[in-house]
């Protein structure tokens, strides 16, 4: 995945603390923040939905609590901006709307 993305790629995780990652060491970190405390994390897409300069993804994500060992799945919503053929800026989103509306504003 890392082979798709700028060097300059910015990941925006809007949840749960609207933080900001730069780089591609950055995406690695954002996703290893979103990912603690889980075991055997899986994130499935589902469906991709052209948004112009942008790419919505919903995604099937499963896991197992580290501590615990419940396995919890949900569904989130990746937003790609796209710079040519690469990624330039990856959000997060845990809602439809808010994914949607993330692409919008990216036009």
């Amino acid at each position: 995945m890392l082979d798709g993305m700028t060097d300059d790629v910015t990941t925006h995780r809007v949840e749960p603390d609207d933080a900001v990652y730069h780089g591609k060491e950055g995406f690695l970190q954002a996703t290893a923040d979103w990912i603690e405390g889980f075991d055997d994390w899986t994130a499935t897409p589902e469906e991709f939905f052209d948004a112009g300069e942008s790419v919505v993804v919903r995604v099937h994500q499963t896991a197992r609590g580290e501590t615990s060992g419940v396995v919890v799945e949900s569904r989130i919503w990746f937003v790609f901006e796209m710079r040519g053929s690469k990624v330039a800026r990856l959000s997060f989103h845990l809602r439809e709307p808010e994914a949607f509306e993330a692409a919008a504003r990216q036009e």
